[in-house]
């Protein structure tokens, strides 16, 4: 897993130590992703390198926009109860056409949640990076879904890999580190917390429950 400091990362981005953790007490940035770990200079904090400079450019980007509060719920792990029909989700240009056509008959339901919906758009990416076919498409939504069911929450890691030509996914937290062994070929990650966030922005209040 990549890492970056504390000190790096308030560098980078220009935010202050008090806001960083005034957004850690508000909900904005989840708990475990302060890592703590040994360093030469004693112990330090760590944070997943992608999945932190994403939230924090989507809180800088919405944060005049919105109240903390607010982007508090937009930026949940929490899946919720709001749904959004089929119809609703023709203009969602990062889903992959034909998979939109068949997500009724795979998932049994005219109506989805963003975890559903950020399933289906990182299937939609897999297949464009790695030219999967609409049946290849599928199956592996059918088991995405089958797993991150049980989970109900967006702030995991999906890796993507084969076992005798077979595409699999295996959902772990995104602090985790995983081995396989050389039978094992891993052909992506996704990160679901990452595609979560930038629904929920670009189409905003489509997915936040109202109070």
């Amino acid at each position: 897993m990549n890492l970056i400091s504390k000190k790096d990362l308030l560098a980078i981005t220009g935010i202050s130590y008090g806001q960083l953790y005034r957004w850690k007490r508000e909900r904005l940035i989840p708990e475990e992703w302060f890592i703590k770990q040994s360093a030469y200079t004693g112990q330090e904090t760590f944070f997943p390198r992608d999945q932190i400079l994403s939230r924090i450019k989507s809180i800088l980007d919405m944060k005049d926009h919105y109240s903390l509060e607010e982007l508090a719920k937009m930026l949940s792990p929490e899946t919720g109860e709001k749904r959004i029909p089929i119809e609703s989700m023709q203009d969602i240009s990062e889903i992959n056409s034909s998979l939109l056509e068949r997500l009724p008959q795979i998932l049994d339901k005219t109506q989805y949640d963003i975890l559903e919906v950020t399933m289906t758009i990182a299937i939609s990416r897999l297949a464009a990076r790695h030219s999967l076919s609409i049946e290849e498409m599928e199956d592996l939504l059918r088991k995405s879904m089958s797993a991150g069911s049980r989970l109900r929450k967006t702030n995991v890691i999906g890796i993507i890999f084969t076992i005798d030509k077979e595409f699999h996914v295996l959902f772990s937290s995104d602090t985790t580190i995983l081995d396989f062994d050389s039978t094992i070929t891993v052909i992506d990650q996704i990160a679901l917390e990452e595609i979560a966030d930038e629904i929920k922005l670009k189409y905003k209040n489509r997915f936040i429950q109202s109070s």
